[in-house]
């Protein structure tokens, strides 16, 4: 069972994260200042009875835009589709209570799995942002209101 709770800040900076969620962390000049910025928007956290299971939310850039997140640990992959349905849930839910007509999210190129998931949830690939954190490629999805 996963108990869903606002987001705090040290829920950032506490998940043990999958492989590719590193890339963004150990790229941050300082997570502590990532950590409480993901918190200037509506965020949630998933914890079951082991640790902190996922992490998003939608951090407001200006009137009608959001930038998407999610930080996952390996506890994710047991919990899947309740974490698939509890974010497509509440991403519904938030670009309504923040009248956003914009949602964008950046996933890395090489993981397949996300790209399906995302692309599953409506966003639309705008193209790839070379060595955009980490050396890494990232390609750059939007979700826009009315598409």
């Amino acid at each position: 069972m996963i108990e869903i709770r606002h987001y705090i800040p040290e829920d950032y900076l506490r998940i043990t994260r999958r492989k590719f969620d590193m890339v963004t962390f150990l790229n941050f000049p300082d997570p502590h200042d990532i950590a409480i910025d993901l918190a200037r928007g509506p965020a949630f956290t998933g914890v079951n009875s082991e640790k902190i299971v996922a992490c998003a939310g939608i951090v407001p850039m200006w009137k009608g835009v959001g930038e998407a997140w999610a930080v996952t640990s390996p506890l994710v992959e047991r919990h899947g589709l309740f974490f698939a349905k509890e974010i497509w849930k509440r991403l519904n839910a938030l670009i309504e209570i923040m009248e956003l007509e914009r949602v964008q999210t950046t996933v890395h190129v090489k993981h397949e799995k996300s790209i399906k998931w995302v692309e599953r949830m409506g966003f639309k690939n705008e193209g790839k942002m070379e060595k955009y954190i980490g050396g890494e490629d990232f390609y750059r999805y939007a979700l826009i209101k009315g598409e």
